[in-house]
């Protein structure tokens, strides 16, 4: 008896009970964290985009902002369209709960898409989220973009994480109530690398100070707006020696959500 309690102890209720769509509420397959597959197809997937900076186009090209000031980083890669309805349900989740399953989720769908983006080249091999400012992340308790990081390295075992690399220089009005031109000014110099991180060329004295410095480097954010803030962060690192930067996000807004 002693042995059978034991047994039932160890079985987490996850295992005992189906569980459920978090938003059809159905019950969801074995293999999905909180979405059912139904859910997942219907999700607002991004199909087509502008080649670098992902706003959804109706065509794979560069938009024109791009094709006229191109961003510091070399390309963005989104999962979704951000828009009202479930997936901003979903990214509310994840910025609200420390725990959100649909974090892992989310992160797991982006995985998809970013293992596809790299079938023919070199995926980075170092993940940056965006930082919070720490009077921010004293409030909120978590940073949203680590926790996608850290579902995404359990993916991609040769892309560790550097969560502590770079500060936010000040805090900030959230970005959803600025306009794009807003954004883009607030966010200049936004970023700086950690003081013992030097910004001298590459020398085999002070190579060890510098973890990015030659390396390409992802920066993990869950919804690109604007891009001010991924375009800032991007410029900080290519400063400090990154030698390529690209975006990896769960959604990315179109111009038709995004003011001037």
């Amino acid at each position: 008896m002693e042995l059978f309690l034991g047994a039932i102890s160890t079985i987490s209720p996850l295992t005992l009970l189906p569980g459920n769509c978090s938003l059809c509420l159905q019950p969801i397959q074995p293999q999905n964290h909180c979405l059912c597959n139904l859910c997942i197809s219907e999700l607002p997937w991004l199909k087509t985009q502008c080649q670098r900076c992902a706003t959804p186009l109706n065509h794979n090209k560069l938009c024109p902002d791009c094709q006229q000031n191109p961003p510091p980083y070399r390309r963005c890669i989104a999962a979704f369209e951000y828009q009202k309805g479930a997936i901003d349900k979903l990214i509310l989740d994840i910025k609200t709960n420390p725990h959100s399953p649909e974090a892992t989720q989310l992160s797991n769908l982006l995985s998809d898409v970013i293992s596809l983006a790299y079938q023919d080249s070199a995926m980075p091999t170092i993940m940056i989220p965006v930082p919070l400012h720490w009077r921010k992340l004293l409030m909120r308790g978590f940073n949203q973009s680590t926790n996608i990081a850290s579902s995404l390295s359990r993916k991609f075992n040769n892309t560790v994480i550097l969560d502590n690399t770079c500060l936010r220089r000040a805090s900030s009005s959230p970005q959803h109530l600025k306009s794009r031109s807003e954004r883009l000014r607030g966010m200049r110099n936004a970023f700086r690398m950690r003081n013992n991180i030097d910004y001298e060329p590459d020398t085999k004295a002070n190579r060890t100070n510098n973890p990015i410095r030659g390396k390409s480097v992802a920066i993990v954010d869950d919804v690109v707006t604007s891009g001010a803030t991924a375009g800032s962060l991007a410029s900080t690192l290519i400063k400090a020696g990154a030698k390529h930067v690209d975006i990896w996000c769960i959604a990315r807004t179109g111009w038709h959500i995004m003011s001037d």
